[in-house]
């Protein structure tokens, strides 16, 4: 029969500094790539359905201190990334026009990031690469998302395992970009970083 005692207790300051977690910690190039994984496996996916419209989802994302969303289905399957970019900017704005509509009653659907269109590599590769690995790749893609997707248990098709933003690339790397430079190509973070790749 086991034994039970009390943890000691210790006083509180009247402030404590709160810890924060590793993903908030410097990078090198040469780190594991995987370190900047948002992995699904490990925390809940940010989730939003995709009927609703801009509006509402930036509530919705405001509330939950989210700046990106996965947009589901009826059937709950991933459809597309949503920012809080997407419905904050000229996106949302030019669609609203388009449509004759307000910016705040513009389906998420018709400013979010389809699935098909955005980037992915297998969490396989994603294990044996290094950060320079992913600065390189997104160089490639242009982009300001990578998913990474898994095989079923099943084996018969592929399921989302999570999703690196760039921002959290050049974040962990200390690597300042413009957001205009960014969203066209990650050239300046290659030449910021290059002396690594030597």
């Amino acid at each position: 029969m086991s034994t039970y005692q009390p943890i000691p207790t210790v006083r509180a300051l009247d402030a404590q500094h709160i810890a924060h977690p590793q993903m908030h910690a410097d990078l090198s190039t040469d780190a594991p790539a995987k370190a900047l994984l948002i992995d699904f496996r490990e925390q809940r996916p940010p989730v939003i359905d995709g009927h609703l419209e801009a509006g509402e989802a930036k509530i919705r994302m405001r509330m939950a201190d989210s700046a990106l969303k996965l947009v589901l289905n009826p059937a709950e399957d991933c459809i597309g990334l949503l920012t809080l970019k997407d419905v904050l900017g000229r996106k949302a704005m030019a669609r609203a026009h388009e449509m004759g509509l307000p910016p705040e009653e513009v389906p998420i659907h018709d400013i979010m990031r389809p699935i098909g269109r955005l980037p992915a590599i297998t969490i396989e590769d994603l294990e044996a690469a290094r950060v320079g690995d992913l600065v390189y790749t997104f160089n490639e893609v242009h982009e300001e998302h990578m998913l990474v997707i898994e095989d079923t248990p099943e084996g018969d098709s592929v399921a989302l395992r999570g999703v690196i933003p760039a921002s959290h690339l050049t974040r962990r790397l200390r690597v300042s970009l413009d957001s205009r430079a960014r969203a066209s190509s990650f050239a300046e973070i290659v030449q910021a970083v290059n002396g690594q790749f030597d």
